[in-house]
């Protein structure tokens, strides 16, 4: 009955390596790799901006001259600088519209108040001598409590 039983094992398992089948596949693998150069940009700087005490919610956009905002908010009373930063592309394009990518970024202060702000590529030539020009929108929230916002952002430029 053993002799049966062992003959009866090696009869199933012969049978079973014999029916096995081994599937493969090839896969392909892929990397694009892009070396960014890097180009200049001025330090962003909307200067001194004085407003009133228990402002209310404030929005200085860079496609408007900052001194119209002046006179478009009661609680705004001055600006001394301006909402937008000259670059030097290594192309020497001055028309980002369409190549710029800018994140929303985030000034802080000492205290850790915060206020937000965005940058976007504008079309023109403030700056002379073909540089580009990013322009912002700093929003200034109620109640701002004084000190001096500092943040960055990065630039990406593809062309």
């Amino acid at each position: 009955m053993r002799k049966y039983f062992l003959l009866s094992a090696a009869a199933l398992l012969a049978a079973t390596s014999a029916n096995a089948t081994t599937d493969y596949a090839e896969v392909t693998a892929k990397a694009t790799i892009e070396v960014a150069g890097t180009f200049e940009c001025d330090d962003m700087d909307w200067g001194t901006i004085v407003v009133k005490q228990g402002n209310s919610d404030i929005e200085i956009d860079g496609e408007i001259p900052i001194q119209e905002f002046v006179s478009s908010y009661d609680d705004l009373i001055s600006v001394s600088g301006k909402s937008y930063t000259c670059c030097t592309a290594s192309d020497g394009n001055t028309l980002w519209d369409e190549e710029i990518d800018i994140n929303d970024f985030v000034l802080t202060n000492s205290s850790g108040d915060t206020m937000s702000a965005s940058a976007y590529g504008a079309v023109g030539d403030q700056c002379g001598s073909g540089r580009g020009i990013i322009s912002s929108t700093l929003r200034i929230p109620a109640e701002v409590k004084a000190g001096e916002y500092t943040g960055s952002f990065t630039v990406t430029y593809t062309y």
